[in-house]
Order: C-alpha cells, then structure tokens, then sequence
C-alpha cells in the first residue's frame, strides 16, 4: 500500500523522501521526470531531517520481525540508502514518520487469533539508521500489521 503524505506546505524547493519494500530509503528532488513504481514503495512524504522514521522489517534468517527508530543523517539525492539488515528475503513491513506510532497486530487465524498493539516509540529507542534494530515479534506467514490511525487526523487519501 503507497501512502502520499502532504501537509499543503509543498514549495518546489521541497525535497520528497521515499521509502521502498527492499528496505532502502531515496531522497529526491520534485523533478517531474522522475518515475515510481508503486508496487515496490511504501511511503513517499516531504522530506524532514527532524523526523523519525519508525520501520518494522522481516529478518528472514532469524525468522523475526525489527523494529527500529531512526533519524536520517544522510542528504544526498538520488541515492538510495539501504535501512535495513542485508540478506536475502529481508522486507520492509511498515513505515512511518508519525511522533507517536502505534501498530496494530494480528497473528493466527481462525480460532487462534491474537492481536496486539505496539506503542513503537515505547518498546524501540532512536539509533543510527545503519543500525539492525530490535526484535519485535517472531515471523509467521499469518501476521497482519498496519499502522493505527490516530483519530481526528485528516491525512491525504491513498494514490495507489
């Protein structure tokens, strides 16, 4: 699922930050040349130093789910960065700039449903953006997660 987020204060001098599925983040320009394809991004916002990213990615070989929090300390355009543990099968989950973010999780099925949520910013401390990240969950091909929308916040609809 792509998510735009703009806050109604674009000027062309902005530049826009894109997070991918393969775990690496893109800081750009708004040259209208540039082409995105969908099914592989997460998150595209306006970018802000001061912001921390908060992401959970899977851990193939160590079958678990990472949290990890983090300010982005590089400014080159048009690079991409990659934020999460290398290796094979390792995914990008959920991504978000939000101060306070909450995910919502649902591991199970039928009757063995379990759900959960997670205040990220409570259970993972702000590190590096090289840095691996804490264990969060262990995987399951069941797991459900998404980011929990705070009430009364009127963010912009989804494009894709």
């Amino acid at each position: 699922m792509l998510v735009f987020y703009n806050d109604g204060n674009y000027e062309i001098t902005d530049q826009e930050l894109t997070q991918k599925i393969d775990g690496n983040y893109e800081i750009t320009d708004q040259e209208l040349t540039q082409k995105i394809d969908a099914e592989k991004v997460l998150l595209i916002e306006k970018f802000s130093a001061e912001k921390i990213v908060s992401a959970i990615y899977l851990d193939k070989k160590n079958l678990q789910y990472n949290a990890k929090r983090f300010k982005i300390e590089t400014t080159t355009l048009r690079n991409k960065f990659l934020f999460i543990k290398e290796g094979e099968g390792n995914v990008l989950e959920a991504v978000t700039t939000d101060a306070e973010p909450i995910l919502a999780v649902q591991q199970g099925r039928g009757d063995q449903v379990r759900k959960g949520k997670f205040k990220i910013a409570k259970v993972v401390e702000v590190m590096g953006w090289k840095a691996v990240g804490a264990k969060l969950l262990d995987f399951s091909k069941s797991v459900k997660m998404e980011w929990e929308k705070k009430a009364g916040t009127d963010n912009q609809p989804e494009l894709f």
